[in-house]
């Protein structure tokens, strides 16, 4: 939750944040934990995800989240889930300011994996990134009450809360009765074509290829290729490589990463693939960005 170019102003924000290095706990890596207290004015501009998952779990007040530009409505006792690769940020109501706890993290367990990986594939849409779990809202409150302190047993305390919370959240969303894609009503090619683009925005930082959405859709690749150039008139290999080089427009501009670190996170090979790439898309050196004020 925590960026340097973020705008906003806040009543009171608590942040353990672990961004870079990922506080293991058993099966469930912390990347960051907190809580915030907005004013009538708070805004948190659109920033990008990494490589985890996000709760916002809304404690009091109303307000607006916002999911790769899309916002929807939160109120209290709702939980929001966030994706990796997400451009994601908040807009607190001015007349019932927000109040919400924030738990970031990555699983390592093989069969929790595949679980979030279901809820990647049937929740695209951010009206569906809903749900109400008062238990899950308890042990955050106090997984953040216990990792600010340094009591005894702190570590096992808080790897067994954690992976309460994710099982929680799994069994939250697989009780959900009926998720659309879209929200609207599609043919099966459409459909298709926006869970592959999904598949991409969600898995941008750890894809190895394209080949991948053959195990993940259940579709021969060539199939789903000239299925996609035919809906939506683009390749799949533009379309990847055009996600790889606006995500990293965006962390150049949020300035937090050196560009070595950019190419690496994008999955380039060197820093001079990632360059030239860069500017015959965007017209200008990764650096320039890095250099520009915003």
């Amino acid at each position: 939750m925590k960026d340097k170019n973020k705008s906003y102003e806040m009543r009171y924000h608590l942040d353990k944040s672990f961004l870079d290095s990922p506080r293991s706990y058993g099966d469930i890596s912390l990347v960051q934990i907190g809580r915030m207290h907005c004013s009538e004015h708070t805004v948190i501009n659109e920033h990008l995800h990494r490589n985890w998952f996000e709760l916002t779990i809304i404690t009091d007040g109303k307000g607006r989240v916002k999911t790769n530009h899309k916002s929807v409505s939160v109120c209290r006792g709702q939980i929001y889930l966030s994706f990796p690769g997400d451009l994601h940020g908040i807009e607190s109501d001015s007349d019932l300011p927000l109040k919400f706890d924030f738990f970031s993290f990555e699983a390592k367990d093989e069969m929790i994996k595949d679980e979030l990986e279901a809820i990647m594939q049937n929740c695209i849409d951010a009206e569906s990134r809903i749900i109400s779990d008062d238990r899950i809202n308890y042990l955050v409150s106090n997984a953040i009450a216990e990792i600010s302190g340094s009591e005894r047993f702190s570590d096992i305390i808080l790897e067994t809360i954690f992976k309460q919370v994710v099982f929680y959240l799994i069994r939250g969303f697989r009780s959900v009765s009926s998720v659309s894609y879209t929200g609207t009503n599609v043919g099966r090619a459409d459909e298709l074509c926006y869970r592959i683009m999904n598949y991409i925005d969600t898995h941008i930082y750890t894809i190895k290829g394209l080949g991948e959405l053959s195990d993940t859709l259940n579709y021969n690749y060539s199939y789903l290729s000239d299925l996609f150039h035919e809906i939506t008139g683009d390749t799949l290999k533009d379309y990847y490589r055009r996600c790889r080089l606006e995500r990293a427009k965006i962390l150049l501009l949020e300035k937090n990463l050196r560009v070595g670190e950019i190419a690496e996170l994008m999955g380039y090979s060197s820093i001079y693939t990632f360059s030239r790439a860069f500017k015959a898309e965007y017209g200008v050196c990764p650096s320039f960005l890095l250099k520009k004020e915003i």
